[in-house]
């Protein structure tokens, strides 16, 4: 099969700079790359150029047979995590999503005084929530589903005078509880944007 250079993705992000959203566990999920995703999910804003990190980790474990070789190697855990870093430090679904809805505060601002927040930091784990994770490339796009995910770690916050203040966020990932994804932890969907023209009407799209 010859090489084409078509089939590569190179990771961007779309034209509002949208990449990671977030919403409550329940919310209706994307099924599809290309339909605009609603408003309830919040939209965490710029990325930083390391993008997104997603990774997959089978652990197994070599069953022995008398005598010392391998009988059978079996697999005794499976684990996925999204790993990204977020650049808009005054982004409210940031500061919620690395601290918690309950405990990030906000006043609007008034003719007089700019907008307040105050910011919690406490022990309290962060709750299970439904993200999207959107990259575009040309025309293709692709976006990944994850139905029951949890920020698990938030990197270290520096404040310093040659860098933005960033938000490193690690998403552990859990099995669907929705059967249509099929036991997907992270369910991908890509659309490659070329259209078939050979193809004919689609009866139920004329």
């Amino acid at each position: 099969m010859a090489i084409n250079v078509k089939n590569a993705f190179v990771g961007q992000p779309s034209v509002d700079g949208g990449v990671l959203f977030r919403a409550p566990l329940g919310t209706a999920l994307p099924t599809d790359s290309t339909t605009t995703i609603p408003e309830q999910w919040e939209d965490h804003g710029a990325v930083s150029e390391d993008g997104v990190s997603i990774t997959q980790d089978r652990s197994t474990n070599d069953i022995k047979a008398f005598g010392g070789e391998t009988f059978i190697t079996v697999q005794d855990n499976y684990d996925e995590q999204v790993e990204i870093t977020l650049l808009e430090d005054d982004n409210d679904a940031v500061l919620k999503s690395a601290f918690g809805d309950a405990y990030v505060e906000k006043t609007e601002a008034t003719s007089a005084e700019g907008t307040k927040r105050v910011i919690y930091h406490t022990s309290a784990p962060l709750p299970i929530s439904s993200f999207v994770i959107h990259t575009v490339y040309g025309e293709k796009t692709k976006r990944y589903v994850i139905e029951r995910g949890q920020v698990v770690s938030v990197g270290d916050t520096v404040d310093v005078h040659s860098d933005v203040t960033k938000k490193t966020l690690t998403i552990k990932t859990y099995k669907p509880a929705d059967e249509s994804l099929k036991g997907g932890n992270v369910v991908e969907y890509r659309n490659d944007g070329e259209a078939n023209a050979d193809a004919g009407t689609d009866p139920e799209n004329p």
